[in-house]
């Protein structure tokens, strides 16, 4: 059972939506997939096998190979949560990028060292047989790997109201960090009530014109925050109000709000919303294998292991507190590294 870690698993009086998909492709050249799959291949016992395609697992595959390690990548997709990002500013040396070009140059890197991936498959369970692992996939193939790195990421949580999904990346954002410098000089609304939100608060109040920060219960973050929170002249608390609707065409223009006590309505004239209301893991079929928190995070140790010896975890799904491109990299890298290690000492 998932239990609450500030806006984590947060549960919703709306009916709780999943992400909705968005189209993103790399012309980069890319095999088909049929084409690829014979890359990844059933016969043959890999020294690493990564499962997910964003910053972390890219970058884990990136390490893996340079360390001469057999390794693959394995995912739905590729890029991971990056490519609906509208612009990151917060990489070292790459300025002003969308999040779709930076996946780009991502995966050119791996290119580079020609590393096999497929994409389009879920792995839907992992298990040992004579020290190896086999994952097998959502149509029932079966791959083989001395070890695993599990990057798959999260997903965030969203409101579920009507208009949305429309306006998802024109004017709705999941990652005020990422996407808040584009809302300078406006006004703004972010959604939440725990340490993410309030601190997205604090944050956009530097250089946004006005925050309305709206949560429908009290606030469950850190008193150090909201006392910061309090003294900022250009916000607004609106506590005890529900988010009813998102209002626009082309661009989000307003947010209907309601008070959840008397019932009355009002409506936020705002440039921009920032949904915080926390992030789901993807561990759900790997939580049997490998120790989760209540959050359902996969639980790592300064190395990227797991519980399970030869499985490694990176990125937004594992434990680690700061959720960032960087830090997910960087994690990869890590991962990469102590799969390289673990294989010498068992070798």
């Amino acid at each position: 059972m998932v239990l609450n870690k500030d806006e984590h698993t947060m549960e919703h009086t709306n009916k709780q939506a999943t992400m909705p998909s968005l189209s993103f492709s790399l012309d980069l050249g890319m095999i088909e997939l049929e084409e690829e799959y014979e890359l990844l291949n059933e016969e043959i016992v890999y020294d690493l096998l990564v499962i997910g395609a964003g910053p972390a697992g890219m970058s884990a595959a990136l390490f893996a190979v340079r360390k001469g390690l057999q390794a693959g990548i394995l995912s739905k997709d590729s890029g991971g949560q990056i490519k609906d990002t509208s612009i990151i500013d917060n990489y070292p040396g790459i300025m002003n990028i969308s999040g779709s070009e930076l996946a780009i140059r991502f995966q050119e890197h791996l290119n580079t060292f020609r590393v096999p991936m497929l994409h389009g498959h879920d792995v839907k369970s992992i298990s040992q047989e004579d020290e190896i692992f086999i994952l097998e996939l959502d149509n029932q193939k079966k791959l083989r790997s001395r070890t695993v790195i599990i990057s798959t990421g999260s997903r965030p949580r969203m409101l579920g109201v009507p208009g949305e999904a429309k306006l998802i990346h024109k004017g709705i954002s999941y990652c005020s960090i990422c996407d808040g410098p584009l809302f300078t000089g406006k006004d703004v609304a972010v959604i939440g009530g725990g340490d993410c939100a309030v601190e997205s608060a604090i944050d956009l109040a530097r250089y946004v014109s006005k925050v309305t920060l709206v949560h429908r219960f009290d606030f469950r973050a850190e008193k150090i925050l909201l006392e910061r929170l309090n003294k900022l002249e250009n916000v607004e608390i609106k506590l005890g109000y529900v988010v009813e609707e998102i209002i626009g065409e082309n661009r989000v223009e307003a947010a209907r709000i309601k008070n959840s006590k008397s019932g009355e309505t009002e409506e936020l004239n705002v440039s921009g919303i920032m949904i915080e209301i926390g992030y789901t893991p993807n561990s759900q079929h790997f939580a049997d294998l490998v120790e989760t928190n209540q959050w359902g995070e996969i639980v790592v140790d300064e190395n990227q292991a797991t519980s399970f010896p030869g499985i490694f975890a990176a990125g937004d799904v594992t434990s680690e507190p700061v959720k960032q491109i960087i830090v997910a990299a960087a994690a990869g890298a890590k991962a990469g590294l102590a799969a390289s290690k673990y294989l010498n000492k068992e070798k």
